[in-house]
């Protein structure tokens, strides 16, 4: 019995030195229709998940937009802000420049900062409001 455990303490501790396969990478987001901007004039150097939304309203009598609820994740260039029931998509620049397009046709015009900043304006047809991003992990 005691030959049985001298011998499995070396085994498991080779079992644990094995590298582990690496995790799977996020699933590569594809640019919808109303996307605004290039693949060919973009830059992966933004790339990463965004959050700590901040809104501001600016339009007076304007519903809260909830935006606390939309999270942006820039991948390969593209940017994409998902709510629930709203999705903004279009390329960040290589100067930092973001314009967007949701498919009910509100837009994000905005500049993302070297300190990952992105700040800028949504409108919709009556309502504007000011949102900022900071970036929390890089992809």
């Amino acid at each position: 019995m005691k030959r049985l455990l001298l011998l499995g303490i070396p085994l498991l501790a080779i079992s644990a030195c094995v590298p582990q396969p690496a995790p799977a990478p996020p699933p590569a987001v594809a640019a919808a229709p109303y996307a605004v901007g290039s693949a060919a004039n973009t830059t992966t150097a933004f790339d990463g998940n965004y959050g700590t939304v901040v809104v501001r309203q600016v339009s007076p009598g304007c519903a809260d937009p909830r935006f606390a609820d939309v999270y942006l994740t820039i991948q390969n260039g593209l940017a994409q802000a998902q709510g629930r029931n709203l999705t903004f998509q279009g390329y960040v620049t290589p100067q930092g420049a973001l314009a967007m397009h949701s498919q009910l046709g509100q837009t994000f015009q905005g500049q993302i900062s070297p300190n990952f900043v992105v700040t800028g304006r949504a409108q919709g047809p009556n309502c504007a409001w000011d949102v900022t991003w900071n970036r929390v992990r890089a992809l």
